[in-house]
């Protein structure tokens, strides 16, 4: 505007004074830049946690804290407690070098932590819970029931420790502190893709951390699909040789244990699905008879499925998933079902002579009898099924412990869980997706996490509502690998996080938005590549 107010006056414009239109819009810079300020460092005194505790109380007396004279005790001698003990004062509770001497009068000298049960057994419905108090004066004490608890707790406690990078020194601003916290669900996951493109190790293990900095307790990893089979198998090392991109797409038997032990070591389960009997082209380049043969499918690669009337089919699925359980302690194993082309099966002549052989007059019966062979295979392997909601839609019965998980759609999940089943929602937090919950849409897509941190999984769930369990973030992998992963995922997930953590009664946008500043700066401090969701500075460390 301003300048065509500008060029107004070189034209000889009959005003060489601007309007009071004019100055208002040229001012208007400027007052933008007042407001996204104020914005930010109003709350500059305020902890920017995330996600929100459940319970919080804190007041507004500073306390140093400095690395030369702070200790973390324990009486429990858990190898697992000490590990993040150290992990956190190694590396994220003093990211910066002190350069300052802290001119507080009162210092933190301690945090005691305490974990009441010895049991390390990592579940679901495993307790989460904490009690974090940071008084103002020398010790502060965190107590949880399990060492899971009071990973979270560390993590809530590191998050109050705050750099000034003016004066180079650490503090908690707001003591006296009071937290009693523990997650709303039980099951709060982030799937992953490996299968559309390889995500390096080393960006699997770098997802783990960002869960665990933002609550996180379920890896997802959707490991196999129709354009690759990246899972090598001792059993049958065929597939991953002949179904991965290339020898070097591929995470050997040692790399997918590091995996688990990763992620256990923070509190994070790890589910594997194999996507089956859709999406299934990829174990065809090992067993080409293991799929169905449909010519006029072919030209899309995920319309091909597995043949369900060969029992080979069966035999290299039990010798897979078995072995795979061996690897995955996780109780829940996920095997897909989603957005199966009963097409193919139909144009396959041997699949439709075995149906009429068996009296199968419809796709539905032959889904049927595919998902009570697999279901017996999971059971056999001592595991529970997850699957997508697609069987359920279409019809199928399936074992009563199942979990179902909901994608498609806003009101399926009340239909989930009337029927008896446990639900998962992941409907609405699509990562991958420009419009994840239409029709809202955002100039910026990052500000889709908004839409995240709206969508509530108990939203129209009026009968059942305990039989929902949480969700999950969800990033299919068309457009992601390891050069992009962090930015698409952090910190718009974090939002779908702190939802399935926090009291449903938590809706304070403009709150979320200010913690969620202040924690993307987190993760970016702490090696993510978490990308910005609003103007601000982030001073990083390395």
């Amino acid at each position: 505007r301003t300048k065509q107010w500008y060029q107004r006056r070189v034209r000889g414009s009959t005003s060489s004074q601007p309007s009071s239109e004019d100055i208002m819009m040229m001012k208007l810079p400027s007052l933008c830049l007042f407001i996204i300020s104020t914005f930010v460092f109003v709350h500059a005194q305020e902890p920017t946690l995330f996600p929100l505790p459940s319970s919080l109380s804190y007041g507004s007396v500073p306390v140093g804290i400095s690395s030369s004279n702070f200790s973390i005790t324990s009486a429990s001698k858990s190898p697992l407690l000490w590990q993040a003990i150290n992990r956190y004062w190694d590396t994220l509770l003093f990211p910066f070098k002190e350069i300052g001497k802290n001119p507080s009068t009162v210092s933190l000298s301690s945090l005691s932590v305490t974990v009441v049960s010895s049991d390390e057994t990592l579940q679901l419905g495993v307790d989460e819970s904490y009690t974090l108090l940071i008084p103002t004066g020398s010790s502060a004490s965190l107590t949880a029931q399990t060492v899971f608890g009071a990973m979270r707790g560390l993590e809530t406690f590191s998050q109050l420790v705050q750099w000034n990078f003016t004066s180079g020194l650490y503090s908690v601003l707001v003591t006296p502190v009071s937290i009693q916290d523990k997650p709303r669900f039980v099951w709060r996951g982030l799937m992953i893709d490996t299968a559309r493109h390889y995500l390096n190790p080393s960006t699997i293990l770098r997802t783990i951390d960002a869960m665990s900095y933002s609550k996180y307790n379920t890896l997802h990893i959707h490991a196999v699909d129709a354009q690759s089979f990246p899972v090598m198998s001792k059993a049958y090392p065929q597939l991953a040789e002949k179904g991965a991109y290339a020898p070097t797409a591929t995470y050997s038997v040692d790399e997918l244990q590091n995996i688990v032990e990763y992620a256990y070591t923070r509190g994070i389960r790890v589910v594997l699905e194999i996507d089956v009997p859709g999406h299934s082209a990829a174990w065809s380049k090992a067993f080409p008879n293991m799929t169905a043969y449909c010519p006029s499918y072919m030209g899309n690669i995920n319309n091909i499925p597995l043949d369900p009337t060969n029992p080979f089919t069966y035999e290299v699925l039990e010798g897979f998933l078995t072995e795979m359980a061996s690897y995955f302690p996780d109780q829940y194993l996920h095997t897909g079902g989603d957005e199966l082309v009963t097409g193919c099966w139909l144009q396959d002549t041997n699949i439709t002579a075995w149906m009429k052989k068996h009296g199968m007059s419809n796709t539905l019966a032959l889904e049927q009898y595919f998902e009570n062979a697999l279901s017996q295979i999971v059971w056999r392997a001592n595991r529970t099924m997850v699957t997508w909601q697609d069987p359920f839609d279409n019809g199928v019965v399936l074992p009563k412990g199942t979990i179902i998980e909901v994608w498609s759609d806003p009101t399926s999940l009340q239909s989930v869980v009337k029927a008896g089943y446990q639900g998962l929602l992941a409907y609405g937090w699509y990562l991958d997706r420009q419009i994840p919950d239409p029709p809202s849409t955002h100039y910026e897509w990052v500000d889709t996490w908004l839409d995240f941190w709206n969508r509530d999984p108990l939203e129209n769930i009026t009968v059942n509502q305990n039989l929902v369990i949480g969700g999950e973030a969800v990033m299919f992998g068309e457009q992601v690998d390891s050069s992009n992963f962090d930015s698409r995922v952090w910190p718009r997930a974090c939002a779908q996080g702190e939802r399935l953590w926090v009291p449903q009664n938590v809706t304070n946008v403009n709150d979320a938005k200010y913690r969620l500043i202040g924690h993307r700066c987190r993760l970016a401090q702490r090696g993510i590549g978490a990308g910005p969701i609003a103007p601000d500075y982030c001073p990083i460390p390395f």
